[in-house]
């Protein structure tokens, strides 16, 4: 039940994040791309300086930061895990977002890249509601959901 409500919250995260008519008016959207083996550059640290990998190996990379980061705040802060996790989805999937695609107009609104990108930061959610479980039902549930989502949504990701 517990990551059934966790599913619910990202998929409504997920569904709030979809374009809307005004941002379409505003930018045109990427189309999707689901080639997840095209080498791609970002620059996950500083606007000046990154490097190229292959999207999945963006994704990965990102899904394992903001995990490795919801663990650092629990250690440090004691927060419960799933504050920890909730904390480092929302700082590492859409606080990068709202500064550079709004505050600063760096690149232009994508709400379905955005939406992914919630997503795939949301994997300490996923990590800590399979271990909060404790059997291997609720891991292997946790997981299978964790990899339907990013199917659903790697096509809409950037990079």
């Amino acid at each position: 039940m517990l990551l059934l409500a966790h599913v619910r919250v990202i998929a409504a995260a997920v569904a709030f994040a979809m374009p809307s008519a005004a941002l379409q008016a505003q930018k045109p959207l990427r189309r999707s791309d689901c080639n997840l083996a095209e080498k791609r550059f970002d620059n996950p640290f500083a606007d000046h300086s990154g490097w190229s990998m292959r999207r999945y190996e963006w994704h990965a990379f990102y899904a394992a930061a903001s995990t490795a980061t919801a663990e650092g705040i629990h250690r440090v802060t004691h927060l419960p895990r799933w504050a920890s996790a909730v904390t480092a989805t929302v700082a590492l999937g859409i606080v990068p977002h709202l500064r550079s695609g709004v505050f600063v107009r760096r690149y232009p609104v994508n709400p379905p890249d955005w939406g992914f990108d919630l997503f795939n930061r949301a994997a300490p959610l996923f990590v800590w509601s399979a271990v909060k479980g404790g059997t291997t039902r609720s891991e292997l549930l946790s997981a299978t959901s964790y990899v339907a989502g990013y199917v659903a949504l790697a096509c809409y990701a950037s990079p």
